[in-house]
C-alpha cells in the first residue's frame, strides 16, 4: 500500500476518534454543567429565603437564573460564531465557577444580592449548556447524529444525579453557613467541566445552528415556569 492509500484509510479512522472524543466529551460536560442548575433550583429559594430582606422576595434568585439564562443565550451564540464553540464553552464554564462562589462569599457574608448576582451567572452557565446537543449534532457525521445526540442527552440524566447528591454531601459541611460549601462543590465542577471541554474540536456554529439554541433556550425558560422551585426544567 502506497503512502498515499495509508493516508486515505488513516484519515477517516481519525476523524472517527474525534468524533468519538467530542461526543464523549459533550457528554461528560453535560452531566457535569447540568448539574448547576440542579443546585441553584434545589437550594436557591431556601438560601433565597434565609438572606432575603422580604419574604416575598424568597424566589428571586432563581427568577434571576432564568433571566440571565434568556439574557445570555444570544451573547453564547455570538461567542461562538466568532470564536468557536470551545470558546463559548469554556466562557460557560468560568460563569458556572463564579457562580458557586459569588453564592457561598454570598452565603458566609449574608449578602441577599450578592446571590441574586450569582444565580444570574448560573443562568448564564446554563445558556451555554443549552448549546452541548447542537455541537454535538454539528461535530459528527449525519450517519451518527442520532447516537451523538442520544448520548449527550443521556449526560443530562446522569446531571439529574449529580446535582442533588452534591447538595446532600455537601450542604452541612460548612455550618454555620448551610450550602456554602455545596456552592464552593459546585464551583470544582464547573472547573472540572472545563477542563473536560478543552478537548472538544469543532467547526464554527451557522447562524441557524444558533438560532435553533435560542428557540431551545426559549422552551427551557417556558418548562421552568411550570415546575416547582426544586424541580429540574427539561425540554426534549
Amino acid at each position: 500500500m502506497s503512502h498515499a492509500d495509508a493516508a486515505a484509510v488513516a484519515l477517516p479512522d481519525a476523524a472517527r476518534r474525534v468524533e468519538a472524543g467530542n461526543i464523549a466529551r459533550l457528554a461528560i460536560g453535560q452531566a457535569l454543567a447540568g448539574a448547576n442548575a440542579t443546585v441553584v433550583y434545589a437550594t436557591g429559594a431556601i438560601v433565597g429565603n434565609t438572606l432575603a430582606p422580604s419574604p416575598a422576595l424568597a424566589t428571586l434568585p432563581i427568577s434571576i437564573f432564568v433571566v440571565g439564562m434568556a439574557a445570555c443565550t444570544l451573547p453564547a451564540g455570538a461567542i461562538a460564531r466568532h470564536h468557536g464553540r470551545r470558546a463559548a464553552f469554556l466562557a460557560g464554564t468560568g460563569c458556572g465557577v463564579l457562580v458557586g462562589l459569588l453564592s457561598a462569599l454570598a452565603v458566609v457574608l449574608g449578602s441577599f444580592w450578592l446571590f441574586c448576582l450569582g444565580t444570574f451567572f448560573g443562568g448564564a452557565y446554563a445558556a451555554v449548556v443549552l448549546s452541548f446537543r447542537f455541537a454535538a449534532a454539528d461535530g459528527v457525521s449525519p450517519a451518527r447524529r442520532p447516537r451523538a445526540l442520544s448520548l449527550v442527552m443521556a449526560g443530562g440524566v446522569f446531571a439529574g444525579v449529580i446535582g442533588p447528591q452534591l447538595v446532600t454531601h455537601t450542604m452541612y459541611l460548612s455550618m454555620p453557613y448551610m450550602f456554602a460549601a455545596t456552592y464552593l462543590a459546585q464551583a470544582g465542577v464547573a472547573a472540572l467541566c472545563a477542563l473536560v471541554l478543552l478537548g472538544v474540536r469543532l467547526p464554527t456554529p451557522t447562524a441557524a445552528e444558533v438560532a435553533g439554541g435560542l428557540r431551545s433556550s426559549r422552551c427551557s425558560r417556558a418548562s421552568s415556569r411550570r415546575s416547582s422551585v426544586a424541580s429540574f426544567p427539561t425540554c426534549s
